[in-house]
């Protein structure tokens, strides 16, 4: 028995393929048996008053589908070959989806979700200022990358490793910026520093393996230990980053440690430097116990001190430490592309995992890039943003110590993109935010770092100093 069926006409959807999707949709649910006859095409355009054109059309999709046959002068029919399938209740009846048959472990800290910074004002986790993206530049360097060359060879499959010209150009990038003295086969690009750190996990991590992460840290990251079933032991934070002191602890506590996360350039998310006696500590525990070091290094760009501090890959380590960046600062977070630099045997066993993840980066992005970084055009622009988001950093910490003085605590961060802000433990922070987001200030509750600590990021990048202002006085009404 045919069911009624209804035409969206506010849809975008072509008629004849809405109406094809409900037929099929009854045979499956078994309103419409082997055999059935369907109403003609100048009855059915009439009853839903669409053109019959479009029901002939429909007709014609299912036959050639197999859902249905046409007999000539008799009319057109459900297919008799179909199973018998016993009527039941359409899942728009039942107000709820069919149980799907099968189970798999629903694991609840992967349902984090993302601060909204969706507001006019934000006050974010410390993202860059679109708005000082080289757009142009950009957009002339994927015009110019797909003009040049071999397009069949351009456009096709590539190595899952990355581009072998911009591996090139990043060794020659990493070694002038960051002292890093690597070969291409050495480099792994990714999709981000979130692509790599799973790629390392899935490689070197098996559950139970003991690993050790600060105390107040990146909460995606956490995530991503937890989902490789990691052993997590925590580090404490103190005045100047990840305690090596307790680090040390830990290890003789457990010897059996596999690995450690570390943002030692500015931690995340108290943006701290680690000072080089505690650098040449931590490496040599690592030694001590064979510790693999993944040191992220997300914002290296953005340091404005005279000298940046180079990574802890930039030293001996025997291949105990993989250093992850990328470009999401310094472009976009929309521009997903990271590298890896490891061990070259870690780096082709990376390459091989990361062909049955998602086969490969993407060429076109990675193309861009090159020619960015070719013509020195990424490099200008990244000199740019940093005085112009030094200047910003200056304004919001003169604009917090004005309206909000002895309540809230904080030190001017020599790099990064946001300013960590203790708030006095008389203000719910959770309850301010509530607050600002109906005034239209996009903050974060700091509710991701644990019920000790009562502050949370302020971003500074991505606003003018005229928003930066009317952010700092939304934040003020509501507190």
């Amino acid at each position: 028995m045919l069911q009624p069926l209804t035409i969206d006409r506010d849809s975008g959807v072509a008629h004849y393929r809405q109406l094809s999707e409900q037929i099929i949709q009854q045979i499956k649910q078994g309103y419409l048996i082997s055999g059935a006859r369907l109403p003609s095409s100048r009855n059915l355009s009439k009853e839903l008053g669409i053109h019959r054109k479009s029901v002939v059309h429909a007709y014609e999709a299912l036959q050639l589908q197999d859902w249905v046959f046409t007999a000539k002068g008799r009319g057109t029919f459900v297919a008799d070959d179909l199973p018998d399938l016993k009527a039941q209740a359409l899942a728009a009846e039942q107000g709820a989806s069919t149980p799907l048959p099968l189970s798999f472990q629903v694991r609840n800290f992967l349902h984090a979700t993302n601060d909204d910074y969706g507001y006019r004002f934000h006050l974010d986790d410390g993202l860059p200022d679109p708005r000082l993206i080289p757009l142009l530049e950009l957009e002339r360097a994927q015009k110019t990358a797909l003009r040049r060359g071999n397009l069949y060879r351009k456009l096709g499959y590539s190595t899952p490793q990355g581009s072998p010209a911009l591996r090139e150009a990043l060794a020659d990038y990493l070694a002038q910026s960051r002292g890093l003295r690597v070969s291409p086969e050495e480099v792994l690009v990714t999709r981000g520093v979130t692509n790599a750190l799973f790629l390392c996990l899935q490689a070197l991590l098996k559950p139970g393996d003991k690993v050790i992460l600060p105390e107040i840290n990146w909460s995606n990251g956490d995530s991503c230990f937890r989902y490789h079933g990691a052993h997590i032991l925590r580090a404490k934070v103190d005045e100047k980053g990840v305690s090596i002191d307790h680090v040390a602890e830990l290890l003789k506590e457990h010897p059996d440690v596999r690995m450690m996360y570390i943002t030692p350039h500015h931690q995340y998310p108290t943006t701290l430097i680690m000072p080089a006696g505690r650098r040449i500590q931590l490496l040599e525990l690592a030694r001590q116990y064979g510790v693999f070091l993944f040191e992220d290094d997300y914002d290296f760009d953005f340091h404005y001190g005279q000298v940046p501090i180079l990574p802890l890959a930039s030293t001996q380590h025997g291949g105990l430490v993989a250093y992850a960046g990328s470009f999401t600062k310094a472009v976009s977070p929309a521009f997903r592309l990271g590298y890896l630099v490891g061990d070259r045997k870690l780096i082709a066993h990376l390459s091989e995992i990361r062909r049955v993840l998602d086969r490969m980066g993407d060429p076109l992005l990675e193309m861009s890039i090159l020619e960015l970084l070719r013509l020195g055009t990424l490099q200008r622009s990244l000199r740019r943003a940093r005085l112009v988001y030094q200047k910003r950093r200056d304004y919001l910490g003169g604009l917090l110590t004005e309206n909000f003085g002895d309540r809230i605590n904080f030190r001017l961060p020599d790099g990064g993109m946001a300013i960590w802000t203790n708030f006095d433990d008389d203000i719910d922070l959770v309850a301010v935010a509530k607050r600002a987001r109906i005034l239209g200030l996009g903050i974060s509750d700091g509710s991701q770092y644990g019920e000790n600590w009562n502050a949370t990021r302020l971003g500074f990048a991505s606003s003018t100093e005229e928003e930066l202002e009317e952010a700092v006085r939304l934040l003020v009404r509501s507190v």
